[in-house]
């Protein structure tokens, strides 16, 4: 999955949450929630 550079995961369990930052409006965006063998396809 290809993103912006302010893009992070988060590993739980057996899932990836990839998520975004913007600091600017104190905002967190869940972008995907999905299993990690087919969360970056």
């Amino acid at each position: 999955m290809a993103g912006p550079q302010n893009c992070y995961r988060f590993r739980v369990g057996d899932y990836r949450i990839i998520y975004e930052i913007h600091d600017v409006v104190l905002l967190v965006l869940i972008l995907a929630v999905g299993d990690r063998k087919e969360i970056y396809r």
